[in-house]
């Protein structure tokens, strides 16, 4: 599996469980990071930034629950 799936899946996921899905609060990911984020929750992102922010979210699943918030904010 590529890192696009991966974020293809979870983008997936976070859209259809967005309501129920909760996490210990870790904060918020660093400035530079939320942008990105907010980017990729927009449909903005690009092929090479979506890769890299998959790699980015394995190693930071913490930056998931500004994801999650970011892609519901978008759908309500």
């Amino acid at each position: 599996m590529n890192a696009e799936h991966d974020l293809s899946i979870l983008s997936q996921f976070l859209r259809r469980m967005a309501p129920d899905v909760e996490g210990h609060d870790m904060g918020d990911p660093p400035a530079e990071v939320m942008p990105r984020l907010d980017a990729f929750a927009a449909g903005q992102a690009d092929a090479k930034e979506r890769s890299a922010l998959a790699q980015l979210l394995k190693e930071h699943p913490e930056y998931l629950r500004y994801l999650g918030k970011a892609i519901r904010n978008r759908a309500a």
